[in-house]
This record gives structure tokens, C-alpha cells and sequence, in this order.
């Protein structure tokens, strides 16, 4: 049986230029808890290395989802129940740094099979020890961000997915190649976002080839449109190139 794949596209990437440069929105609509996710995400990093830069962040009180890049320039994803307890916990092994070549994390978790995925490029990065507590994540949270005062993001972003409630093993190649493609470009996410799993994603920020950069905030997933804070620019590369 031949492997799925979706066909690569053409995207452009917003610049963010980490002084001024975030997106926020209220309650993700439609949002619901739950153990597991799926999150895609193309980013290049311009700089910042030893800083905290975080990528998306939702919070409500002391309850906080962050995907970010850490002091020790490791990629991370931490998530809370209601009740402020850490239950998930996932990093990746390698530290990465200020470079032109674009990242491509595709990260899945599901609490109640104790089972997570974290790929770099296409290359399993998970650090050992994960925390995998078999328990309801919090994403129904009152705020959502990308970036905030203290940990803005330097570099570029594209094709940002973040699906909560869904799941799949990465380790299973075609599972993969719905997110990238063999040769390491970004592939057709549909226009809702939906192509990779038949369901729209809460969180799909895309940009057409030569799209108005400020589109970057339209949410082309079920879960509401962002703000913009300061002026985006278009990236100069695009994973794609």
C-alpha cells in the first residue's frame, strides 16, 4: 500500500521581530480538555539564544499550556490540569540556536496511553523522562498568546497547527508525511487545516505565497482569530524555499 502524503504548497512566514511583534486572543473557541494534542509548527530562529522565547502560551490564573524555547535553547511543552498541577511535560534533547535553516516541530501526545512524539526535521528528538501523568489537560483557558512581555518571539513562524483532543503516532512515517514531506517542506494542511486528520484544528495560522503578512492573525482553524501587537513583517525565507 503506498504511504500517505499530502502535496507540498507554496507559504510565506511572518516575522517576529522580538521587541514588539505578539499575537493574543481571548478563550479559544470551541476549546475543549482533554489528554492528548497534536502540534505542527515551521520556525526559523533570528536570535535570543539563552533566552525565553515562547511560541504559544495559554493561561488562566496559575493553569498554563506554553510551547517554547528554553534558557538552554531546548524546545518544551508543558501543560497543567485545572488544579496547577504540571501532568505533561515534554522537551527536546538537542538545544537549538540562532540559524537561517528553518525547524519543522511535529509533536503529539496522548496522557492516556503514557504515549508522546517529538520530531525535529523529521528526526525523533524526545529527551528521556518525559512527564506523561494520566490526566485532563486545561485548554480551555482565558488567554491565549504568541509571544509575551519577557518572551517574545525572535524569528519567523508558518503553517501553525495546534490540535487539541487529537492525536497521532509520529513514529508511524505516513503519519508524518501529513505535516512534512520527504524531503523536508512543508505539505498541504487544506484550507481549514482539516486534510491531516479530517477535523479543522482549533489553531491554523497560514500564509499564502504573497499574502498580506497581517493575515498571519486569521485563524484559519475553528478556535477564533489572534490580535496583532506592533507590525509584522513578511519573512525574508520561507520554509518552503
Amino acid at each position: 500500500m503506498a504511504s500517505y502524503a499530502n502535496p507540498m504548497i507554496v507559504c510565506d512566514s511572518a516575522d517576529f521581530d522580538g521587541t514588539l511583534n505578539k499575537m493574543d486572543r481571548v478563550a479559544l473557541v470551541g476549546a475543549a480538555d482533554s489528554k492528548s494534542a497534536i502540534l505542527s509548527a515551521w520556525i526559523r530562529l533570528d536570535g535570543d539564544d539563552g533566552g525565553v522565547q515562547r511560541f504559544l502560551q495559554g493561561v488562566e490564573g496559575t493553569v498554563q499550556f506554553l510551547f517554547l524555547r528554553g534558557t538552554v535553547n531546548t524546545f518544551r511543552i508543558s501543560a497543567d490540569n485545572a488544579a496547577s498541577t504540571e501532568i505533561l511535560l515534554l522537551a527536546s534533547d538537542t538545544a537549538y540556536t540562532t540559524s537561517a535553516t528553518w525547524l519543522h516541530l511535529l509533536v503529539s501526545w496522548d496522557l492516556a496511553a503514557a504515549a508522546a512524539h517529538l520530531y525535529v526535521n523529521d528526526v525523533e528528538d524526545l529527551a528521556a523522562g518525559p512527564t506523561l501523568t494520566n490526566d485532563t489537560i486545561d485548554y480551555t483557558l482565558a488567554d491565549w498568546d504568541f509571544g509575551v512581555a519577557g518572551a517574545l518571539i525572535n524569528g519567523c513562524l508558518a503553517e501553525f497547527y495546534f490540535a487539541p483532543g487529537q492525536y497521532f503516532d509520529f513514529s508511524i512515517v505516513s503519519n508524518r508525511r501529513k505535516f512534512i514531506s520527504a524531503s523536508g517542506k512543508p505539505v498541504h494542511l487544506g484550507t481549514t487545516g482539516a486534510l491531516p486528520t479530517g477535523t479543522a484544528p482549533l489553531v491554523y495560522q497560514h500564509l499564502d505565497d504573497g499574502e498580506a503578512v497581517a493575515n498571519f492573525a486569521t485563524n484559519r482553524g475553528t478556535g477564533g482569530n489572534f490580535t496583532i501587537g506592533g507590525t509584522l513583517a513578511t519573512g525574508s525565507t520561507s520554509p518552503s524555499d
